[in-house]
């Protein structure tokens, strides 16, 4: 176990790593903003295709860099702390912005005020706060699996990894619907507990033990080399078996892909490994952009909305392969200065209360 890790105060290459998974959210939702319309012949579903294949590591990205804070065994953490600190937090943040993306709605569209849609629309939340109660989730029982931790060793790690990739394997075949015979094929692969193992938790350990535990150059690099491979796979295996059965196809995109599985490991062995020469230059810079990337999450749909309902600026405006990237980048910048500008509004206000003598 690398003890050295716990002793720094600031992990900027999580941070770096953090800001890279926000980045990759915002281009996923961009880039599959016109999925669905658009043929899989097209230069822009092939230009959209190589986007969400290299982007779709995020969310577990996500997931991976909770855990290794949530599992950190020098710290102790228990449910009324977590409680007060984090599951109020979030929860407020979902009711509050799906209040704001509601009545967005409502003032851009022909849709009228309803109470009993509005409280659908808040319970139900915009399409990516589904990610707010599962992170939800997973704190709640981090105590749980923090005895795992706690008690683990290498070969823990090991058997998790292994199971892990196994499960994500299956989970891939059962998904392909194209494949000979594949209900006999789901039939016998489905008496295997493929669903205990394909669980967000799972990236949860995952991102702690390889983390915490050094991990070989030689293994690296294989994980390297299959998080290219894996890659190129997803998007040649989805443009394939898109054009193949003439359906936009997104098996491949799915989070307990063996592709995705790939591509978060490489991703966050390859961040874990960087250095600062000096982290006084780069860590204020850095740190305030990844203390707002959960509000990046919350607010770039909206963001991404606004512009696109207006017209202000589409995907379609010119070449996809110039445009995806930046209309995201556009996108990731104003989000990002909206939540400064919220949390700036939020300290001024505290700040003010706190000062008044009532």
């Amino acid at each position: 176990m690398n003890k050295t890790l716990n002793n720094r105060k600031r992990i900027y290459n999580l941070d770096l790593l953090r800001i890279l998974a926000s980045f990759m959210v915002v281009v996923i939702h961009v880039s599959s903003y016109r999925w669905a319309s658009v043929a899989s012949n097209t230069l822009d579903f092939y230009v959209y295709n190589v986007y969400d294949s290299l982007a779709r590591s995020a969310v577990p990205l996500f997931i991976m860099i909770s855990g290794v804070f949530f599992l950190d065994p020098t710290k102790q953490r228990g449910f009324k702390n977590i409680f007060k600190k984090y599951i109020i937090k979030l929860t407020l943040i979902y009711i509050i912005w799906g209040l704001i993306y509601y009545f967005y709605n409502i003032a851009f569209s022909s849709n009228i005020f309803d109470w009993k849609d509005m409280i659908h629309a808040v319970v139900d939340g915009p399409y990516h706060f589904w990610y707010i109660p599962t992170i939800i989730g997973l704190y709640i029982v981090s105590p749980i699996l923090s005895c795992i931790t706690k008690n683990a060793n290498k070969k823990t790690f090991y058997y998790l990894f292994i199971l892990f990739l196994i499960g994500c394997f299956l989970k891939t075949i059962i998904n392909c619907s194209f494949l000979p015979h594949i209900q006999i094929i789901k039939d016998i692969l489905n008496k295997f507990p493929i669903g205990i193992v394909c669980q967000y938790y799972s990236y949860f350990l995952l991102g702690y033990f390889l983390y915490y535990y050094d991990i070989s150059l030689k293994h690296r690099k294989y994980i390297y080399i299959l998080g290219v491979l894996s890659f190129l796979c997803c998007m040649f295996l989805t443009l394939l078996i898109s054009q193949y059965t003439g359906v936009n196809t997104e098996i491949f995109y799915n989070y307990f892909s063996v592709f995705t599985f790939f591509e978060a490991c490489a991703l966050f062995l390859s961040f874990k490994q960087g250095t600062f020469k000096s982290e006084k230059e780069y860590g204020s810079f850095f740190t305030t952009i990844s203390n707002c990337t959960l509000g990046i999450y919350v607010v770039h749909v909206l963001v991404m909305n606004f512009l696109f309902d207006f017209g202000l600026i589409h995907i379609t405006n010119f070449n996809p392969f110039l445009s995806v990237p930046i209309v995201a980048s556009l996108v990731f910048i104003i989000s990002f200065f909206l939540i400064l500008l919220e949390k700036s509004v939020l300290k001024v206000t505290n700040q003010y209360f706190r000062s008044c003598d009532f």
